[in-house]
């Protein structure tokens, strides 16, 4: 009992080895078709995610919100600053030994007051005779 082969001509194994490529092709081609449409939605729905938050912001760039916001901030940093500034500028003036501004301040109430007192005391005291 002999079995029979059956052997294929060379261009009948070109023509299925041929179809098996198309096969394959076609799947390849199929299955990045749907990647391409899955990114494409991606895509969309990214592009109006991002044009809801661009319209977001200029609406709120156009109440002026921002701005309010940005000039509250420099405020209170030019404060700050100024803060820091008076101190360091006292503590470099205490440090040369000069008398800062509320010092002299001091030191001129205090000379008003001392100057009262003198003109006082020589308006109760008797003028002497000068020779």
């Amino acid at each position: 009992m002999a079995r029979k082969q059956t052997v294929k001509s060379p261009a009948a194994e070109v023509q299925e080895k041929v179809g098996e490529v198309q096969a394959y092709v076609i799947e390849q081609l199929e299955e990045a078709r749907r990647r391409l449409i899955a990114t494409e939605r991606e895509l969309v729905a990214l592009g109006r995610t991002q044009q809801k938050e661009i319209e977001a912001l200029l609406e709120r760039v156009k109440s002026g919100k921002e701005l309010k916001l940005l000039e509250k901030r420099a405020s209170e940093a030019t404060r700050e600053v100024k803060k820091r500034l008076d101190l360091l500028q006292g503590q470099v003036l205490g440090a040369l030994g000069v008398a800062s501004h509320e010092e002299v301040d001091q030191i001129g109430k205090e000379l008003s007051r001392l100057s009262k007192k003198v003109d006082q005391l020589l308006k109760k005291s008797p003028p002497t005779a000068q020779a």
